[in-house]
């Protein structure tokens, strides 16, 4: 329960101070007054834990998933009918993370004073996204927040989902890549070493895939004081330029046309688009608002340039489907189907539907990408660690018909 501390003047015109706990400002107020005093004013005391929230940030932050258990925490509360400021202050107590709980505590001190959620909740970018704070804006202002809270929470579970099925998705790939590595290090600084110094004793020639093998191994011995600052001078202009907004354009055209994957980041960005989108306009926020969040959210540089040509569009009093059209980017379905939206009066409805086919679609992808990606590298491995099998074993059946000779 939060904590105030106040000044107040007695019956007899003293003049007292102190600490008392009350569930707000109001409550406190009473209690004075039912103790015989009138406050003079009035402070909530700043909890320890929220004061070392900056040393905390460096270290801990906060993820969707911690926020989305707080949106349906809030979510029950607000529709089993508890008030606002209690639902938050009950909210916070279930959270274990510092830098969400202390951002709750400073939301509820703020909405307590008189702030609306939405603007409380816009003072911490860090933690609420956009997206977030502006779908909160609208079920506080539709008087529907409960709600609207719950679908929200709904829809970062759905995001935190497909990132997810990504991240399993090139697990098993990671690990036959790393296993490559060890085997391919392994064969190359200990097994090939050890055979080179034996066939020098013998005074016999090596065969070529073994002296390939030496060869870039002495290559890389002898010139690595070269290779190495080159390496990092290449990663850190390619990092840079990567930060810069024609690098992050270039990339992100790039990934829309790579082979196999590129289909799959092209779907990943419609799938956050219709759903996204489609989010916002359910829940009442105005379709230029809507946009503007979603060119925002949307992940990739591409499209977020289309949709802001849109915006410019939509301004002026062009359908959204028309607009979206004239791109490439936006197969067929998507503007018919928006279109159809639009012409009956609830493209949300549309772009819901449009959210759900391009999920579905996106997991078979990951499944073939996934089926696929697992024999390719294992061909590459067996290709690479062959040569290497080679090259270790060649001079042993060399130097064994030499011996048997």
């Amino acid at each position: 329960m939060p904590r105030f501390n106040y000044q107040a003047m007695t019956r007899t015109g003293g003049v007292v101070s102190g600490t008392l706990e009350a569930e707000n400002s109001t409550e406190l107020v009473s209690k004075l007054k039912v103790g015989g005093y009138y406050p003079m004013s009035i402070e909530e005391e700043i909890r320890e834990e929220k004061s070392r929230i900056s040393f905390f940030r460096l270290g801990r932050r906060v993820k969707a998933g911690e926020v989305e258990f707080f949106s349906y925490q809030l979510a029950t509360l607000l529709n089993s009918g508890v008030p606002l400021i209690r639902a938050l202050s009950v909210a916070s107590e279930q959270v274990n993370n510092v830098m969400l709980r202390g951002a709750i505590d400073q939301v509820r001190h703020d909405v307590e004073h008189g702030s609306t959620l939405y603007d409380a909740l816009g003072r911490h970018k860090r933690i609420f996204s956009p997206l977030y704070v502006n779908i909160a804006r609208a079920g506080e202002t539709g008087g529907v927040l409960g709600l609207v809270l719950a679908r929200l929470a709904d829809f970062s579970e759905k995001q935190r989902k497909l990132k997810s099925s990504v991240i399993s998705a090139l697990f098993y790939p990671a690990i036959l890549i790393f296993v490559g590595i060890v085997m391919a290090l392994l064969l190359t600084l200990v097994v090939i070493p050890k055979l080179a110094v034996m066939f020098a004793e013998l005074a016999t020639t090596l065969p070529w895939p073994t002296r390939l093998l030496m060869f870039f191994m002495e290559f890389l011995k002898g010139y690595w004081w070269a290779i190495l600052p080159l390496i990092i001078v290449t990663i850190v202009s390619l990092s840079l330029y990567a930060r810069t907004e024609s690098g992050k354009q270039r990339i992100d055209g790039l990934k829309l046309k790579l082979p196999v994957v590129g289909t799959l980041f092209r779907t990943a960005a419609l799938t956050r688009f219709a759903r996204t989108l489609g989010t916002l306009l359910e829940n009442g926020v105005p379709i230029l608002q809507s946009l503007a969040i979603v060119r925002e959210t949307i992940g990739n540089l591409v499209y977020r340039g289309i949709i802001q040509s849109s915006e410019r569009e939509v301004e002026r009093g062009e359908s959204l489907a028309a607009s979206l059209r004239k791109s490439k980017e936006f197969p067929a379905l998507v503007t018919h189907m928006l279109s159809i939206g639009e012409e009956s009066g609830n493209p949300q409805d549309m772009l819901t539907k449009l959210s759900e086919y391009y999920e579905a679609e996106m997991d078979k992808r990951m499944e073939r990408i996934a089926s696929l990606v697992g024999p390719v590298i294992i061909v590459f491995m067996a290709v690479g660690v062959g040569f290497l099998v080679a090259a270790a074993v060649l001079p042993i059946l060399q130097a064994t018909s030499i011996i048997e000779q």
